[in-house]
């Protein structure tokens, strides 16, 4: 089984990669194979989160960073196992970033590897980053690692027998899937209403529950919201505000609070700090809300009920 999961910065899809690894794995060997050289203090606290969110989870780490079919080298790994591999995007990375000058012609090199290992390995998880979803205009290095990565994207999601995009710790399945990790429909507590800018989610939950403006409290980067209103909108602004005042967000929310929280997580990563530590932070948020809340996405002004996750 070929199972292809991505998503933009912070979105869950990490682990929801590991428990579907387990899943399929059926109680036999399962790897994991770690594609990211760090660079920086960085890198080194998002290994160690990775590490530590797979902990107990049976996987057996394979340091992988130029050639996924290296690991079949010595004989020594079983072929019929799992293979979770983490990321595409690292993976991409380090051959195209191998010497100083970047090589533009990697995707051949890719194209081969990605083949060759998906024809060994019985079962193979590919985890990538959305990273095609925003108005930027960059450089040609920077265009063609995004060219080659969706190439590499576009293979896998063919060779696929599932396909999922992950948003907030929920699962959208564009391919397959057949229940797989979808949650029980268990009582939620909130209502989680997400999507890109402009997309119609407030138009949205006004009509479908009939808010009037003064049911919402929008927020802002420079002031607390009114949690005390039927619907918080905005609330990756209040993330930004908690962070700027150094404060934790609030977690005591009002039962049947309706949040409409944008998308803010796809595209190429934010050379800014303060940036990339929003987006993470807002992702880690928008994932503990989302876990408790009946959860739809608005694409162009069309509702998509989102499940699945943990």
């Amino acid at each position: 089984m070929v199972v292809f999961v991505f998503g933009g910065s912070k979105s869950g899809k990490s682990n929801f990669a590991q428990n579907v690894s387990v899943k399929i794995s059926s109680g036999k060997d399962l790897y994991y194979l770690a594609t990211m050289i760090p660079y920086d203090e960085e890198d080194e606290l998002r290994i160690k989160k990775h590490v530590t969110s797979r902990a107990g989870l049976g996987f057996k780490t394979l340091e992988c960073a130029y050639d996924l079919n290296e690991v079949f080298d010595d004989g020594k790994i079983n072929p019929d196992g799992s293979f979770l591999v983490e990321s595409l995007t690292s993976l991409l990375s380090n051959i195209m970033f191998k010497n100083p000058e970047p090589d533009f012609n990697a995707w051949p090199k890719l194209d081969k590897m990605l083949r060759n290992f998906i024809q060994k390995s019985k079962n193979s998880i590919f985890v990538c980053d959305s990273i095609f979803a925003d108005a930027e205009e960059y450089g040609a290095v920077t265009e063609t690692f995004r060219q080659v990565l969706a190439k590499a994207a576009c293979l896998v999601c063919e060779l696929s027998d599932v396909a999922v995009e992950v948003k907030n710790g929920q699962a959208y399945f564009i391919k397959g899937g057949d229940g797989i990790l979808q949650k029980k429909n268990d009582l939620k507590k909130y209502y989680f209403i997400t999507g890109g800018a402009y997309n119609g989610k407030l138009d949205y939950a006004k009509k479908r529950f009939g808010l009037r403006d003064d049911d919402i409290s929008f927020c802002d980067k420079n002031s607390e919201p009114d949690f005390s209103k039927r619907c918080v909108a905005y609330l990756e602004n209040y993330v930004c505000f908690c962070l700027r005042n150094k404060i934790q967000p609030r977690t005591d929310w009002k039962a049947d609070t309706i949040f409409i929280c944008t998308d803010i997580f796809c595209g190429v990563v934010p050379v800014d700090k303060d940036l990339r530590e929003w987006r993470e932070k807002t992702g880690e948020y928008f994932q503990l809300i989302a876990d408790q809340s009946s959860c739809v996405r608005v694409c162009f002004g069309i509702p998509q009920e989102m499940g699945g996750g943990k």
